[in-house]
């Protein structure tokens, strides 16, 4: 199913990286609950709403990383790009303990989204991605991450294949186009 967001600006005024940065992780976030609807209506379970949570976090930490390759691919400099990062993490940490805490009730759940945001980023900062596309390294390990947060057998099996096939070059592909629409 095609995702339609609104990817360009008016041509009014230059954006500061801070406006980018945020419009990026507002895109990250829609890539990201999309495919979660996708995966529920392929028939992958979520049990609840914390478990919903639990793999938009996976998708979450895959596209910040697809974000920083796509960007190092733009030749942005390594302050810039550090910098542009960091405000799009900060932006979904924040949505993601908002949208927590109005489902779940009041907890800590920042720090458990950074440390997992650091954890993946040092595991994919290992794993191939040239040319503006994952490989298979890549891609196969998003579908690890997301298995370890998939509860049944069967979800389990698929979930690596379905991730590698469909739903990692499909959000990169998505991702890709809004990056680009929002640069011009």
């Amino acid at each position: 199913m095609a995702l339609r967001m609104r990817t360009r600006w008016h041509k009014d005024k230059p954006r500061s990286q801070q406006e980018v940065a945020s419009a990026v992780a507002f895109i990250i976030w829609r890539i990201g609950m999309q495919a979660l609807l996708e995966l529920e209506n392929a028939g992958f379970i979520t049990y609840s709403n914390d478990h919903r949570l639990q793999v938009m976090s996976e998708f979450l930490a895959f596209l910040l990383q697809v974000t920083d390759r796509l960007s190092h691919a733009d030749k942005m400099d390594d302050a810039d790009r550090q910098a542009f990062i960091l405000a799009i993490a900060k932006n979904l940490v924040r949505t993601f303990a908002e949208n927590k805490t109005e489902l779940l009730g009041v907890g800590d759940y920042v720090q458990p989204l950074v440390s997992l945001l650091n954890q993946r980023a040092d595991e994919y900062a290992e794993l191939s991605f040239a040319g503006g596309e994952a490989k298979m390294d890549f891609l196969r390990h998003f579908g690890t991450c997301l298995q370890s947060t998939m509860s049944g057998e069967q979800d389990k099996y698929w979930i690596v294949q379905r991730a590698i096939e469909l739903e990692g070059p499909q959000a990169i592909k998505q991702l890709k186009k809004a990056l680009e629409d929002l640069a011009d």
